[in-house]
Formats: structure tokens, C-alpha cells, sequence
């Protein structure tokens, strides 16, 4: 069973969403806390695998508050839950390390499907709303795997090693993932491909 701490400054959001989770039976939430200070002391008292986390909470927000989690608590899972959908959170969130970003409209069934997921390794966001540019239908499988590779900081002689192919591929999958997203440099690429779910 994953144990979960809420934390949210509305009592009424942390009494439903315990609700939610407990009719699954495969979630427990260990605490509910709606003072988020108070949350790192309280992470340290108990076992903790799943935190959700309101974005604007009073005395700390909640990616700061992510930060100190996984500074603190690396193995337990942070999933941002708000009404706020802006572009700039989900990056902020997802830069700092975050497991998901989930929507407080969201129906419930589609919210616990989430979190089951989140629980198996997946991370789990929104696609930017003003830069959307396809899906994984945009790559190649080979592309996708250099840009994955890309991500950790492989130059490209490295990933011509990886994958057993020639530098010569690697710089013409580069250069046409630069064309098919219409990036100018690596850096941007890379980021247009975080934003995207793609990496």
C-alpha cells in the first residue's frame, strides 16, 4: 500500500481527496497537513512514498516546497495537484524534480489512474498549452532515443557508441529534430522536448 501525505491549506479539498484515495484501497494517507511548514518536520516522523502538493499555499509555494522534498526525502514522489494550469508551474514542477502534475478539475477515477501510474515510474504532466507541437508521432523511434540520450548529456560521439551507429546518423537525426521542432540549438530542442512529454 503507498502511503501518502496531502498537503493543502483547504481542509474541505483534503477531506475529499482522502476520500478518493481511500475507496481504492491500495492508497493510506499518513497525514494531512494544511500548514505546509509544517510538512518536512512531519515527512521525517513517518514513511512517506507519495506527497501531493497544493501549488499556492500560504508561508511557502508549493514547487519550493517540492525543492525541499526531494533535497530532503529523494525516494518519496512529489505530484503537484492545483487548480492553476499555467505553462510556467508544470515546468517549474517538472525541472524541480516533480513526479506529476495533476489537475484538481480532473475526475476522480482519472485522477487515481494517474497516481497509480506515477506509483510505477511514470511522470505524469500536462502538454504546454501555447507551444504544443504533436506527440511522439513527431520522432522516430532512433530520434527519440538520441534525444533521450541527448537529455543525459551525451555529445554525439557518445551516443554514436551507445546505439552502434555512425556519428554521421547521429548528426543528421540532430539536425532533423532541430527542422521538425524548429529549435536552433540543442538547449532548445531539449527544452521544447521537456515541455512536450517527449523526454
Amino acid at each position: 500500500m503507498t502511503r501518502v501525505m496531502l498537503i493543502d491549506d483547504h481542509f474541505l479539498f483534503l477531506d475529499g481527496l482522502e476520500l478518493v484515495l481511500k475507496r481504492t484501497r491500495r492508497y493510506q494517507v499518513v497525514r494531512k497537513v494544511n500548514d505546509p511548514l509544517q510538512a518536512i518536520d512531519l515527512m521525517g516522523e513517518e514513511r512517506v512514498d507519495m506527497a501531493l502538493v497544493d501549488i499556492q499555499m500560504p508561508g511557502i509555494n508549493g514547487i519550493d516546497l517540492l525543492k525541499r522534498i526531494q533535497s530532503r526525502f529523494p525516494l518519496t514522489k512529489v505530484v503537484m495537484i492545483s487548480m492553476h494550469e499555467e505553462d510556467e508551474f508544470i515546468h517549474e514542477a517538472r525541472m524541480a524534480g516533480g513526479s506529476g502534475f495533476l489537475l484538481k478539475s480532473m475526475d476522480s477515477d482519472k485522477l487515481v489512474e494517474a497516481l497509480d501510474s506515477i506509483v510505477k515510474g511514470a511522470r505524469i504532466f500536462p502538454p504546454r498549452k501555447t507551444r504544443k507541437v504533436g506527440s511522439t508521432e513527431t520522432f522516430s523511434e532512433r530520434e527519440l532515443e538520441i534525444l533521450r540520450l541527448l537529455a543525459k548529456g551525451k555529445n554525439s560521439y557518445e551516443i554514436s557508441e551507445t546505439l552502434f551507429i555512425t556519428l554521421h546518423t547521429v548528426k543528421t537525426h540532430r539536425r532533423n529534430m532541430l527542422r521538425k521542432l524548429n529549435a536552433s540549438n540543442t538547449s532548445q530542442l531539449l527544452k521544447i522536448g521537456f515541455d512536450n512529454n517527449l523526454i
